[in-house]
């Protein structure tokens, strides 16, 4: 290469090395900006809507209100956490991208006052923000000027769809604020007249039945159905709201006998829900009026949380059919229509004793008998089957299928299942099923026998993953092949 050339190309590396250097991040002579002034959470007292949609948003002593701007008597709470959102959004509206400041292309925009969303943020002590948002711009945000301004830009954040919002979308749907840990009591009555309470312990989950609950013989109480009631009153959120007639105790079935749940809290609150009728539908549409003491608004409720809260005695019964400690088991046998599956422990490590002759290829995994055992303690009835039912009359004198397990120092506990129990209500097939937990009979679903009739093969080694042509892992092809050759051969070895 010719010196000339040499010198050249070094002048020009070195003047593209100023450039660089000396460069500003963002060139801004002549680029319109949109200088909207600053968003001060703390100082927001107000959100008002108007044109596309309409809505007022006022910070008053007991938090956000929330109001249609044509009828301001009617002030409901609003959820904070959707205020919260807007103000955050307002903090990310940065350098969006200038389009065009030609006010005849407003409407094109649908930044015009027909079609436009005015946004108005007022503040205590500081200036009024005030922005009108448009029609989705096509990098995916939104198009929106400041009121006044004919400067469109497109903004790539989350405002357009965190303030266009209906009055009813700003409405807090949250019925109760509290904590499960917080709770002491609960009480649930039913519209018959029946009425539990349940008392928190000390540990988390921790429930029981009051002292003197009357209770049928052999009712074991499940803590952890008490649980799952306290954790659904804790999270409860209502899909709508009811107003005017529609809203009267004598539309919803308040004015009658009802379904209520209280909640006592360490502090001395009470927090009572009460419950309306039942839709008549029988598919589960419909929705339940609900009302918090206290609080004259009419909640509507999906019917399926509604129902989680209707609880009788019954709803508390513990229907598990082991009770083990998986880690003390010795030893475990499964039979279901073939021969007998035993596993025994050696020491630490779990053997497979029958059958003597394996399936050809058949390799024993040991921590399927975890799995298995894990399944097994968490096995319940899907109901208490009432009354007396013979063995033979259940088909468990030569059960379809028999579960043992073994613990050191205990009486074997085991699991028959018989025959079908006749009229299951939810429409799938039952087994009639009795356990060494109880005399009770219970039911349980046809899937519980065919998993047992699997047999041995609940305890089979799973083939391992393959790295191997399409069942290879995404994105290993695209590297060089000595590098994807050590990788699966690292992962092979970490199995």
């Amino acid at each position: 290469m010719k010196r000339g050339t040499l010198i050249a190309l070094g002048a020009f590396a070195v003047l593209l090395v100023l450039v660089f250097a000396t460069r500003e991040p963002r060139v801004s002579v002549g680029v319109r900006k949109l200088e909207s002034p600053k968003v001060e959470k703390a100082r927001v007292t107000a959100l008002e809507l108007t044109g596309a949609r309409s809505a007022t948003l006022r910070k008053e002593a007991e938090g956000w209100k929330v109001m249609d701007p044509g009828k301001p008597d009617a002030k409901y709470a609003a959820d904070e956490g959707l205020v919260t959102a807007v103000l955050d959004a307002l903090g990310e509206v940065k350098h969006p991208d200038f389009v065009t400041d030609r006010a005849e292309r407003l409407a094109e925009y649908e930044l015009d006052d027909a079609k436009g969303l005015k946004l108005k943020v007022l503040q205590d002590g500081g200036p009024t923000v005030e922005l009108v948002l448009g029609k989705t711009a096509r990098n995916g945000g939104v198009y929106l000027r400041e009121a006044g301004g004919n400067d469109v830009f497109a903004h790539r954040g989350r405002l357009d769809w965190t303030v266009r919002k209906e009055v009813k979308d700003w409405r807090k749907r949250q019925l109760v604020a509290l904590k499960v840990e917080d709770l002491s009591e609960l009480v649930v009555r039913s519209r018959d007249g029946e009425s539990v309470t349940l008392k928190a312990g000390t540990g988390p989950g921790e429930w029981s039945l009051a002292e003197g609950t009357p209770a049928p013989a052999g009712f074991r109480f499940s803590s952890q159905a008490a649980q799952q009631l306290a954790q659904q009153l804790s999270g409860l959120y209502a899909q709508d709201f009811l107003e005017g007639e529609a809203a009267a105790d004598s539309a919803t079935g308040l004015a009658d006998a009802h379904d209520t749940v209280e909640a006592r809290l360490k502090d001395g609150r009470k927090v009572v829900v009460h419950l309306g009728r039942e839709p008549e539908a029988k598919d589960g549409a419909g929705a339940v009026a609900a009302r918090v003491e206290g609080d004259a608004q009419v909640y509507q409720l999906p019917v399926y949380a509604a129902s989680q809260l209707r609880k009788r005695l019954a709803d508390f019964r513990d229907l598990g059919l082991f009770r083990f400690e998986p880690s003390k088991v010795t030893r475990l046998k499964l039979q279901a229509g073939g021969a007998p599956v035993v596993v025994v422990k050696e020491g630490a490590e779990w053997k497979l004793s029958e059958p003597k002759k394996l399936p050809e290829g058949f390799e024993f995994e040991p921590s399927q008998v975890d799995a298995q055992l894990a399944w097994l303690k968490g096995l319940r009835g899907t109901r208490l089957v009432e009354g007396q039912i013979p063995d033979g009359q259940a088909g468990l004198a030569s059960p379809a299928a028999l579960v043992e397990v073994s613990v050191e120092g205990e009486p074997v506990h085991t699991l028959r299942l018989g025959r079908e129990v006749p009229g299951a209500a939810s429409g799938g097939k039952e087994l009639y099923a009795r356990s060494s937990v109880d005399a009770l009979t219970y039911a349980v679903g046809d899937g519980v026998r065919a998993r047992l009739a699997e047999g041995v093969g609940l305890f089979k080694r799973r083939p391992r993953p393959s790295f191997a042509g399409a069942g290879g892992i995404q994105g290993l092809e695209s590297l060089p092949p000595e590098v994807r050759q050590k990788l699966e051969a690292q992962l092979r070895a970490a199995q």
